[in-house]
């Protein structure tokens, strides 16, 4: 029976089934040496090998001696050789990977013989220093053990001197007075040192419960200091930060380690060696399926493997080049590669990355609530009026307009504001709150931090102050907690197009089946986004962003404060050519796929100033239309449109019933952007959806028009032929549905889906609603029900089991009337992974979600699929 197991290149442990009794170390040693690497030679001595040999150390050495004679062969050194000696380490290989193992001691057969020889090529300072370190560790590992108090007090006394030693003659002169701590030949043998290292960690494995089945790895040493061509390296199998298919690192020439002299590119490595690095570093990558790092040695022209491990700080967009690379390469398949990425990764690609390196310096505030993922630099501004006059300002003069909206809370009127910012920092709500939800929906970055204080000039939270008009740093990773940094800082932009992500999404797209992602897309910029990730379609397209651009906010607000319908009718006709053009460009960018257009939903005075600038403005806009008018006249009238719960109050469907001309104006926009198209021969597939509907006879008279006494309200059905005959043209395709928002709409799902092609489940509204919580409101006491486990997650993330039944009964009881019902999710809650999965086992069709969620939706559907197709083989 082989009670030794011997490796390098060229001869290993092949069978797998041994591995277990190798330890960690020593499997992995072993699996590289299959690969063919250049590792440094050795042996495993197994736990159950360790306890079979005597504890005579002459028959110790006896045992020893076929091994290391071995090793002499493959090294070409000579162990205990006065000239040019073979220094081994001793390893502990435990049976798992753990951190606290026993100390290795390195340089095994370094003693007063071999001294001179090895000083030969690393020079005295290195050699000496080696060999009091030997020493040291040798009493380190002692210590461990049972000594008495006089022994320790020496020991002790001996290793403080050696430390001192920082040359030759102060090492030998320790050596000299301390000269009976160790047995001579331990001194003077090489051998008797591995006898008496190996004998102390066979006491030390007995003692310790997770060391007492260890096994002991012995390999011999290399050194990248031993003269001309020798150096030590480090790289990694690809580029780590792009992801390009190179190697990358450094190597130092004439040195053991990467500590006392400066690197060299390792471009600038002999040709013979770098093209070894590479079959090492494409060796590695077939056999692990990721980027390692290697660290290796080349000694006298001798290239030599250290050790190899993943690379732990690869960025997203190297882990998934490398993937393809890997996927051309045949190495591994298409399935593998979208499993092998978690979904929430994909963030990194999608959003700038703050460059950690440029912050050091900064003062920081970490903590609150990640918004919308990402990294922004800019200018603080603390209302939508100062920070939109900073930007133009800053643009006309060529300055720096990289802005930062700080406000408590935001509302419909600065979205556009949080359009030209860069990020948004809000101190009231959470992660549903207006705020992240716009910034999600436009890429930007958001950050909740509960608690801070604004004053005129400045914010205040915790001990830190904000002025405005400093700059700070937003980072909200996906993997970390948010953090303010108080100063510029640098940033990593994103390149879909480069990072690999497209080419990721090709291949997911292979495995999506029949439910897929939709987009929540409001501008063609949004809908070019989403196309370029594949969306389906739109599946949330919100037409009350589309009032807020500075050539017609102003309009609109004097559509809501019209004295009479004629002058509604009259700002509305003005409004209805720009929404020709807006649905014309979101049906021209997703041509032949489904487009869903929500009519207005936002209550009427969220349109309405908030701002003094904002007021002034728009005062001077009335003014040029009715001159009679004063500030005092506007803002009365505002205020009679104020309510107190406007969430649940005069907004979606209930606008168009108090104020039909509204939506028909929408909808025959939608319908003459879509025979123009039609023209072109572009098909405009059409889904017109009909918000905060709570009863069948609301989508019903929306559908099919109203007629009493004095009023009607002209339906869908009537505008679309009064459309199609204007433009003498065959009918176009569309679908009117509604989204399912309130438990009222859940629990009547089968009468409203007689008069509904589809239904979307508005799941923000929807968990307000179900469970009475306030997505702005509801952070301030999260924490307390979070810590008291009444509630594990943040239900305006992660679907509650309420909301979730609520979505089950509107399901089935609308399929019951529709079997053909077209589902779908388009809430906040569209990315998440849970809850992805949810909308699929119930049958849904779709979810929709923000163009920067979409691969990460994509990504999660797709690893479904294929985890389903494993279970069913």
């Amino acid at each position: 029976m082989k009670t030794y197991h011997a490796f390098n290149s060229k001869e290993f442990l092949s069978d797998p089934a041994g591995f277990d009794e190798l330890g960690s170390r020593g499997k992995r040693v072993m699996e590289l040496a299959s690969l063919g690497l250049p590792i440094a030679p050795g042996f495993v001595l197994t736990s159950e090998t360790l306890g079979s040999i005597s504890d005579n150390p002459a028959s110790e050495k006896d045992f020893l001696l076929e091994p290391v004679r071995k090793m002499e062969g493959w090294m070409e050194k000579g162990f205990d050789n006065p000239e040019n000696p073979m220094l081994i380490k001793v390893v502990e290989s435990p049976m798992l990977n753990m951190v606290n193992t026993f100390s290795t001691i390195h340089n095994i057969g370094l003693h007063k013989k071999t001294i001179a020889g090895f000083a030969k090529h690393v020079g005295d300072d290195f050699a000496y220093h080696e060999l009091a370190n030997v020493l040291i560790k040798m009493m380190q590992l002692e210590r461990l053990g049972e000594v008495t108090t006089a022994r320790k007090k020496k020991l002790d006394a001996f290793e403080a001197e050696l430390r001192k030693a920082k040359k030759k003659a102060a090492v030998e002169k320790s050596m000299e007075k301390y000269a009976d701590v160790y047995p001579e030949e331990v001194l003077t043998d090489g051998f008797a040192q591995l006898v008496w290292v190996i004998d102390r960690y066979k006491a030390l494995f007995a003692t310790r419960p997770t060391s007492e089945d260890s096994a002991l790895m012995v390999q011999s040493m290399v050194f990248g200091n031993y003269g001309q061509e020798s150096y030590f390296g480090s790289y990694y199998t690809h580029d780590i930060i792009a992801g390009e298919d190179r190697i990358s690192g450094e190597f130092f020439p004439e040195a053991f380690d990467d500590r006392k002299v400066a690197g060299k590119p390792i471009e600038k490595i002999t040709p013979k060696v770098r093209k070894e690095l590479e079959r090492i570093a494409a060796e590695l990558e077939s056999r692990f399926k990721e980027i390692r790092q290697v660290r290796f040695t080349v000694e006298s022209g001798k290239l030599w493997v250290i050790d190899q491990f993943a690379a732990e700080n690869r960025s997203t967009q190297a882990e998934i080049k490398t993937l393809l690379d890997l996927h051309r390469k045949g190495v591994v398949d298409a399935e593998y590669v979208i499993n092998a990425i978690k979904p929430g990764r994909l963030s990194e690609l999608l959003h700038p990355a703050l460059d950690l390196t440029s912050v050091k310096k900064f003062g920081n505030i970490a903590g609150g609530i990640a918004g919308a993922v990402g990294a922004a630099i800019g200018r603080v501004y603390f209302s939508t009026d100062a920070l939109l006059k900073e930007h133009r300002r800053a643009t006309q003069s060529g300055e720096d307009n990289n802005l930062i909206l700080a406000m408590p809370s935001t509302y419909a009127e600065d979205v556009k504001a949080i359009e030209v910012a860069k990020g948004v920092l809000s101190t009231e709500g959470g992660y549903a709150s207006h705020a992240p939800v716009v910034a999600r929906s436009l890429g930007k970055v958001a950050l909740v931090f509960p608690g801070g204080s604004f004053a005129k000039t400045q914010l205040k939270i915790g001990n830190k102050t904000i002025k405005e008009g400093d700059y700070v740093t937003l980072s909200v990773p996906y993997y970390d907690d948010p953090t303010i940094y108080l100063g510029k800082a640098s940033l990593t932009e994103p390149n879909p197009s480069g990072s690999g992500l497209l080419e990721l999404l090709d291949l997911i797209q292979e495995q999506i089946g029949d439910f897929d992602v939709e987009a929540n897309a409001d501008q063609p910029k949004d809908a070019e986004l989403a196309a370029m990730f594949k969306a389906a379609g739109i599946g949330l397209c919100r037409t009350e962003h589309m009032f807020f651009a500075d050539n017609r906010i102003n309009e609109f607000r004097s559509m809501i404060l019209a004295g009479d319908k004629a002058q509604r009718v009259k700002s509305l006709s003005k409004l209805e050519t720009m929404q020709v053009s807006d649905f014309y460009k979101l049906f021209k960018i997703m041509a032949g796929k489904p487009v869903t257009i929500r009519l207005l939903d936002a209550p009427l005075h969220e349109f309405l100033p908030h701002g003094a600038d904002s007021m002034k403005q728009f005062v001077s806009f009335m003014k040029k239309k009715y001159p009679k008018m004063t500030a005092a006249d506007v803002q009365q009238q505002c205020d009679l449109l104020k309510e107190v719960n406007p969430m649940l109050g005069h907004r979606g469907v209930r606008v168009a019933i108090s104020y039909p001309e509204i939506y028909n104006m929408q909808v025959r926009a939608i319908f003459e952007a879509a025979y123009k198209l039609k023209k072109e021969k572009i098909e405009a597939v059409i889904e017109i959806m009909v918000p905060l509907v709570m009863s069948a006879n609301e989508i019903k008279a929306i559908r099919n028009g109203k007629h009493i006494e004095g009023k009607e309200i002209v339906g869908i059905k009537e505008i679309e032929e009064e459309v199609r005959k204007k433009h003498k043209s065959k009918p176009v395709h569309y679908r009117v549905g509604t989204m399912i928002e309130l438990p009222a709409a859940a629990l009547h799902a089968d009468r409203i889906a007689r008069y509904a092609d589809f239904f979307s489940f508005g799941t923000n509204d929807l968990t307000q609603t179900t469970n009475g919580l306030s997505r702005d409101d509801f952070n301030n006491f999260f924490s307390d029900y979070n810590e008291f486990d009444l509630l594990e997650e943040n239900p305006f993330k992660v679907l509650g089991e309420q909301v979730k039944e609520m979505i089950a009964i509107a399901t089935e009881r609308g399929r019951l009337t529709r079997p053909d019902l077209r589902l779908g999710l388009c809430g906040e809650h569209g990315a998440e992974p849970e809850n992805i999965a949810f909308t699929r086992e119930i049958g849904l069709n779709y979810v929709s979600c923000s163009p920067y969620g979409i691969p990460i939706a994509k990504l999660a559907i797709a690893q479904m699929n294929i985890a389903k197709k494993a279970e069913s083989k």
